[in-house]
C-alpha cells in the first residue's frame, strides 16, 4: 500500500502536482517506506519496531528530499527513488545512534531504551551492521534503477559520497582521544569531530539527494558547505542541550561532562572562567558541579551564539540556488536546529 501511495505520487501525478512541490510533504512517505523496508517478519523485527516507535526529527531525510527537488530536472529520479534514497540515509543514522550507545554506555534514547539497553549490546551491534546494509541494499536498487542520474556518482572533488562513511567511526575514536588543553587545539579537535560524526551523514544526505536531483558538481560543492555549517550548528546545539538538560533532551544530561567529553560549551567556559582548566583536569571535580559552574559563567550563551552564526553561514550558502519550496525546507532546516 505505502509502495502503491509512492507510484501514484511520482508516476501518476509528476514532482510539479501541486500538492508535491514542498518537500517536507514527502516525509510521511519516509516514515512510512522504512516501516514497509525493516518490519518484514525477519530476526530484528522487534528492534526495528522499537526504533521507528520514536522517530528522530529526520533532518538528514529532509536534506535528501529537499536537495533532489532544489532544481527542475528531467535528469531527477522519480519520488520513489528520492524517498529510498533519503530512507537509506536515515538507516545509516539510525545505526550510527545504535553504535554511538553502545561506546557511550547510553541507557535512553528519545525518552525510551536505548537498543543496547533494550535488547543486550551484542545484539545492538548486530542489528547496527544489519541496518547498514539494509540501506546499502536500497541505495544500490536506486543506482541501478537510475543509471543516467548517477552515471557521474563520485567524480566531484571535495564531495562526500559513501567511500567516506568510515568517517563516521573516525569521529568516534578522535572523540574519545584527549587533545592538549589548549583553546585553538581544543576548538580544532572539536570541528574534526563534528566535521566526522554529524557532518558526514549530513554530507551524505546532501550529496546522494543533490546527485538524485540532477545537480551539476558545483551545485554539489554548494551543498557540501551548507551541510558542514550545518552540522557545526547542530552538534553544538545538541552539546548546549546536554549541559541544560529538559525534558525534550529525550537522553541522560551531562553524559559528554560525566566523560570529559570537551564539547563546544566546554571551550567556551574554558577560555571565560579562572581556574576552570583546574576543575576540569580534577577527578574530584563532580560532573554535577561542573555543570554548575559551567551554567553560571553564560558559556552556553556563548556556544549558542556561535552556532546560530554557523546556521545562518549554512543559509547563506544556499542562496545559489533559486527561489524554490526545497529551497525554503533547507532555509527551515538551518532555523529547526538552532530553535530546538
Amino acid at each position: 500500500m505505502v509502495e502503491a501511495s509512492i507510484l501514484v505520487a511520482s508516476d501518476g501525478l509528476g514532482v510539479d502536482h501541486p500538492s508535491l512541490t514542498n518537500p517536507s510533504d514527502h516525509l510521511p512517505l519516509v516514515a512510512a517506506r522504512l516501516r514497509e523496508i525493516l518490519v518484514n517478519e525477519g530476526g530484528f523485527d522487534a528492534i526495528y519496531r522499537h526504533l521507528l516507535a520514536v522517530p528522530g526529527k529526520r533532518v538528514r531525510s529532509a536534506m535528501v528530499l529537499a536537495c533532489a527537488r532544489l532544481l527542475p530536472s528531467a535528469a531527477a529520479v522519480p519520488l520513489r527513488d528520492a524517498v529510498d534514497v533519503a530512507c537509506a540515509i536515515e538507516m545509516i543514522h539510525e545505526a550510527s545512534l545504535v553504535h554511538d550507545d553502545i561506546c557511550d554506555g547510553s541507557l535512553l534514547r528519545r525518552d525510551a531504551p536505548s537498543v543496547a539497553a533494550a535488547f543486550g549490546v551484542r545484539t545492538a551491534a548486530r542489528a547496527g551492521f544489519h541496518l547498514v546494509g539494509r540501506a546499502l541494499q536500497v541505495l544500490a536498487r536506486v543506482l541501478a534503477d537510475n543509471p543516467a542520474v548517477f552515471a557521474r556518482l563520485g567524480e566531484a572533488s571535495s564531495v562526500t559520497y559513501l567511500d567516506r562513511i568510515s568517517d563516521l567511526s573516525f569521529g568516534q575514536l578522535i572523540e574519545t582521544l584527549p587533545p592538549a588543553v589548549d583553546d585553538a587545539a581544543m576548538r580544532r579537535h572539536y570541528e574534526v569531530v563534528a566535521e566526522a560524526k554529524t557532518g558526514t551523514l549530513f554530507r551524505l544526505a546532501c550529496s546522494y539527494g543533490g546527485t538524485a536531483g540532477g545537480l551539476d558538481h558545483d551545485q554539489l560543492r554548494v551543498l557540501m558547505r551548507y551541510a558542514d555549517q550545518l552540522a557545526l550548528a547542530f552538534q553544538i546545539m545538541d552539546d548546549v542541550r546536554d549541559v541544560e538538560g529538559g525534558p525534550s533532551l529525550g537522553k541522560e544530561a551531562a553524559g559528554d561532562l560525566d566523560r570529559r567529553v570537551p564539547t563546544w560549551p566546554v571551550i567556551e567556559w574554558l577560555a571565560m572562567r579562572p581556574g576552570s582548566h583546574e576543575m576540569w583536569l580534577s577527578r574530584l571535580t563532580s560532573s554535577a558541579d561542573l555543570r554548575a559552574d559551567l551554567m553560571r559563567s553564560g558559556a552556553t550563551r556563548t556556544a549558542r551564539a556561535v552556532a546560530v552564526r554557523a546556521a545562518r553561514t549554512a543559509g547563506q550558502a544556499i542562496s545559489a540556488f533559486p527561489p524554490s519550496p526545497a529551497r525554503e525546507q533547507l532555509r527551515e532546516l538551518t532555523v529547526r536546529v538552532v530553535s530546538r
